[in-house]
């Protein structure tokens, strides 16, 4: 009986200090348990079991403890965090700070949203490091690196999903595509200007994925896209600009201080706008959207430009408004109140104009600001502009046809020193491998979908050239893998940039079911004259191998030169552009 007694005083005992850990584990500062959705809603149920008396009230209370707790909670906790919306919501935060305090404001916004970006893109990078340490079959790798981009990354300028590139095998000694530092996905853009009416991206900078890339690290590329029927505000920017017009159909203006200047732009037509110009554009399509990819060449800091718009509401704000009354009254002769309707914005006139770089417009309005626009035809017939889609053909056969316009042939590419290239590759079909000798190539893929194969003698490691103090060790480790190369593959979709260095061989292949489109410019280093670039293909009717010494083939090859002969002369009708299906039909 006295033992009976003393299990029930310990067992109450027990109970009481239990409970008594337990509260005081809620509400010391540090735990876990106001900060865990997981906790929550545990504590809640266990107070359902404790303070309800029957199952269908308990049923209940559980039922609101989930509510409550665990499905949103687990949401939140499995839902990746959204720079993009974080952004938004510290944009709209700065608009309700005094108007001299939110340009400041807007500037931390965009750093913040910078660093996040890339501590996203990091993790995704150990994320799919992980995959191919941990996974060996390649369906499993596949699956995981899925599940890393569905976790870390976005889609920031294209809403749809492109159908992937054709599964190919690995081959050992191939660099995976997701240790390529010369692949930037459509994600790689950040977002500028995102509005109901159009969105502004701009690409990271290149040497932020490869030491090899600081060569053309002053350069940017954006991408501008208008919604049917929308003006975009007149502006101008610290950077010499090319714009390449990939789809849709619309007017484009600016103003030197000399005159000004009006282009009817469709794809291939490119632009070229001289720093501090203004600029301003207009999609006359009534269904597609005006897509247009923007080279940069800053002025001011190399790899940074700004854009400075006279007329805005708040995001963008007119740089007018920047000036002091006592500046802007006696400069345009006008009374405040009128400066502060024009320059500031009543709410009002805010309201009926809309927010933002793009603005809907009607269709009168767009028809009047391209009735003094001329179309682009001729590389001579402009001064800033040409369609490159109307040149004749640098390379061209059934499989494929290869556009450039360098700036030794036209005058519109001199100041920036830039090449403009396009490339349409019909499915199935492959650009034989080559290399430029000058030019570092930046390829966008504007329509299909397919594939890169290039020859890389640089594959650091990503962390390594980020670390200063391991730039002595990668260097001698580069040094000790010269003449040691390794095939970088990449399977590329709309919206995808892939970069080709200098010198790099390199070879794009179209899927068997789609044709493939691209554009690219070719970007030289601030010291290279780009007229001396050259374009040496390795395979086709006129590879360079041919022109060798007898005795070079031999020597190099350990073979009779009349093998040698055999293997490189073995296409003499097809030069540029050669068939995925005439290869595998002669097998």
């Amino acid at each position: 009986m006295v033992r009976n007694k003393s299990a029930c005083v310990v067992l109450l005992f027990s109970l009481f200090l239990s409970f008594g850990l337990l509260c005081s584990a809620k509400d010391f500062p540090g735990r876990r348990g106001d900060d865990d959705p997981s906790k929550r809603y545990e504590d809640c149920r266990r107070r359902c079991e404790w303070d309800t008396r029957g199952q269908k009230e308990q049923q209940q209370c559980e039922e609101s403890c989930k509510s409550q707790y665990g499905e949103k909670d687990q949401q939140q906790r499995h839902r990746p965090e959204d720079p993009h919306r974080r952004y938004e919501e510290c944009q709209q935060e700065c608009r309700q700070e005094e108007e001299r305090q939110q340009p400041q404001c807007q500037q931390r916004c965009l750093k913040r949203f910078e660093q996040e970006q890339q501590q996203s893109q990091r993790q995704f990078q150990e994320c799919q490091q992980h995959c191919h340490q941990q996974e060996q079959r390649p369906e499993k790798k596949q699956q995981c690196v899925r599940e890393c981009r569905e976790k870390y990354q976005e889609n920031p300028w294209r809403g749809e999903r492109e159908e992937e590139a054709e599964e190919e095998e690995t081959e050992e000694g191939e660099q995976e595509q997701s240790h390529n530092p010369f692949h930037f996905h459509r994600r790689s853009f950040q977002s500028r200007f995102k509005e109901e009416h159009g969105n502004f991206w701009v690409l990271q900078r290149f040497a932020s994925r490869h030491p090899i890339l600081r060569g053309i690290n002053e350069f940017r590329l954006s991408i501008l896209e208008a919604n049917p029927n929308t003006f975009v505000l007149p502006h101008h920017c610290d950077a010499e600009k090319i714009y390449l017009v990939t789809n849709g159909r619309g007017t484009l203006t600016f103003l030197t201080h000399e005159n000004k200047e009006s282009y009817n732009i469709v794809p291939g037509v490119v632009v070229r706008v001289p720093a501090g110009s203004t600029v301003y554009l207009a999609n006359q399509d009534n269904k597609e959207k005006l897509i247009i990819a923007v080279l940069h060449r800053p002025v001011n800091n190399p790899g940074q430009f700004e854009e400075f718009f006279p007329a805005g509401s708040q995001r963008p704000q007119s740089y007018l408004r920047a000036f002091s009354r006592e500046i802007l009254e006696p400069a345009f002769n006008t009374r405040s109140e009128q400066l502060d309707e024009l320059f500031g914005g009543r709410q009002s006139r805010r309201r009926q104009q809309g927010q933002g770089m793009f603005r809907k417009a009607s269709q009168e309005q767009i028809r009047a600001l391209s009735q003094e626009a001329t179309s682009p035809r001729e590389k001579s017939g402009e001064r800033f502009a040409f369609n490159l889609l109307s040149q004749t053909p640098r390379y061209s056969n059934q499989n494929g046809r290869f556009f450039e316009a360098c700036p030794r042939e036209f005058r519109q590419l001199r100041d920036v020193n830039v090449t403009v290239s396009a490339l349409q590759l019909n499915q199935g079909s492959i650009f034989v491998p080559h290399y430029n000798s000058k030019a570092t190539f930046v390829i966008l893929v504007t329509e299909g979908n397919g594939y890169a194969e290039m020859v890389s003698p640089h594959l650091p490691r990503q962390s390594s050239y980020e670390e200063e103090e391991e730039e002595q060790e990668q260097e001698q480790e580069e040094e000790r893998r010269s003449g040691q190369y390794r095939k970088i593959r990449s399977r590329l979709s709309r919206g995808d940039i892939f970069v080709v260095p200098a010198n790099f061989p390199v070879t794009f292949v179209a899927s068997q079911n789609q044709n493939l489109r691209m554009t690219g410019f070719g970007l030289y280093n601030q010291n290279i004259n780009p007229d001396h670039n050259q374009r040496i293909f390795v395979a086709g009717k006129i590879n360079h191998v041919r022109q060798w010494d007898s005795q070079a083939k031999e020597l190099a090859f350990g073979v009779s030169s009349r093998l040698v002969d055999e293997i490189f002369n073995n296409n003499p009708q097809e030069s540029y552009f050669v068939s995925r299906q005439r290869q595998r039909a002669s097998e």
